[in-house]
């Protein structure tokens, strides 16, 4: 176990020694002219990151800084304690923030994405309803009432589904406290009359955990 924490701090410390000489060049990547070799420097990027394990990565316009770069754990809790321990270790870069899982976007629920047959989709959660129900574990089922997805595949309406809820709470959050995402058409009647409006899920949750 201690081989193996050091072996992880030890590649945690290559991949920011890493990340830290190709500043320059990640930062060019949102500039419209062709300085940098944008695939190639996605493919970098894929590979170091991919060294951790099962691991995603986004790069973006920051809050508080010009630029973001999250590494996610995709849902893992496992890989959460890995992507804390990565981004504890990040280098102070003035035009960065780190963030070791996927933050809450208040944006979170007009997006596109590709069903099973690759058309881009749009997706607006904003009418949504939804219903919570108890696990034994201390989780919580999430149900979500998406009358507007009917014409999606049920394999697409639920990666939405996860979507809105990982933009709504963040991705520790769901971690930590959803045991599982439904899409469903109507709410069960059991669950009607408890169901809310979608952009009521951040406080509720937060109410109970």
């Amino acid at each position: 176990m201690q081989q193996d924490i050091v072996n992880i701090k030890a590649r945690v410390q290559s991949f920011w020694e890493w990340f830290a000489e190709m500043e320059d060049n990640i930062r060019e990547f949102f500039t419209e002219e062709e300085m940098v070799d944008k695939p190639a420097l996605v493919e970098a990027i894929n590979n170091r990151v991919l060294d951790f394990g099962l691991f995603s990565w986004e790069i973006g316009p920051g809050i508080g800084r010009p630029y973001y770069f999250t590494i996610s754990p995709n849902g893992s809790k496992e890989r959460l304690r890995i992507s804390k321990l990565i981004i504890e270790a990040a280098p102070n870069l003035p035009d960065w923030e780190f963030y070791y899982a996927r933050p809450a976007k208040s944006q979170g629920l007009k997006f596109t994405l590709y069903d099973d047959f690759m058309v881009e989709r749009e997706v607006d959660a904003s009418s949504w309803k939804y219903a919570l129900a108890q696990q034994p574990d201390n989780r919580i089922e999430i149900i979500l009432e998406a009358a507007n997805m009917h014409h999606l595949d049920p394999d697409t309406q639920l990666i939405a589904g996860e979507r809105v809820v990982n933009n709504l709470l963040g991705e520790e959050a769901t971690i930590n406290h959803v045991y599982r995402v439904r899409v469903v058409q109507e709410l069960e009647e059991e669950h009607q009359e408890y169901r809310a409006p979608i952009a009521a899920l951040m406080l509720e949750i937060e109410s109970i955990s």
